[in-house]
């Protein structure tokens, strides 16, 4: 009974990730609500003021956000106190509410101007824009943090897999920025890849950490 309730919340687990990896991928649907900013801009652009559906995409974000802040919480409810609850999965757990609460917040900032579809001034005289590049990138790095803790702690094939798939985002944003004319097609790439990791993250740490117990949120010792 102890083994299937286990089996359960981690179904459960994976289903919310899933829910929320298919949320911060909703670029697809601005090739249907906001084609001109889809075909221009950065996916951003899909958030800015004033665009159409803006609050759709918005909404995606935040929502993500949140479910991530939720299971990584439960997560840590369930097992703060198993035997195989260490510092690695804290900073693992640490790592994924980073990149939510970046998410959530650079959702949340307003967008002004329109990136890659637009001339945009400078963070010197937007500092609003500085903002959302800062959001961006401590969001990524918190995420990218997750997989390479995992991998460091499991190194098979799904994690090689996934860094190859980085790889091959970084590529193409060096091929896209050489010849301007290619359009956004890395950025769209990356964030299917987060997307896809975001899904696979309860997965993973269930296989890292927990696989083949018998009880996973067996208790510590204590002396």
């Amino acid at each position: 009974m102890k083994h299937d309730a286990a089996h359960r919340f981690w179904v459960c687990m994976t289903v919310l990730a899933g829910l929320a990896g298919l949320l911060y991928s909703s670029w697809p649907l601005g090739y249907l609500l906001n084609p001109s900013a889809s075909k221009k801009g950065l996916a951003s652009a899909l958030e800015a003021l004033n665009q159409p559906y803006n609050w759709v995409f918005i909404t995606g974000d935040v929502l993500s956000g949140l479910i991530i802040l939720i299971t990584g919480w439960l997560i840590w409810r369930r097992y703060r106190a198993s035997v195989h609850y260490g510092h690695l999965l804290s900073l693992i757990l640490i790592n994924w509410s980073i990149f939510a609460l970046g998410t959530i917040a650079d959702a949340l900032l307003p967008e002004h101007c329109l990136p890659g579809a637009a001339s945009c001034p400078s963070w010197h005289q937007d500092h609003i824009l500085f903002a959302h590049g800062i959001l961006s990138i401590l969001a990524a790095a918190g995420l990218f943090a997750v997989l390479l803790l995992i991998w460091w702690r499991n190194r098979n094939l799904l994690f090689y897999g996934l860094i190859l798939g980085y790889s091959v985002f970084a590529l193409l944003s060096l091929y896209e920025a050489l010849n301007p004319a290619q359009g956004n097609f890395s950025q769209h790439y990356y964030l299917t890849l987060c997307g896809l990791w975001i899904a696979l993250i309860p997965y993973a740490i269930h296989r890292t950490f927990f696989a083949g117990e018998p009880e996973s949120s067996g208790k510590k010792s204590t002396p």
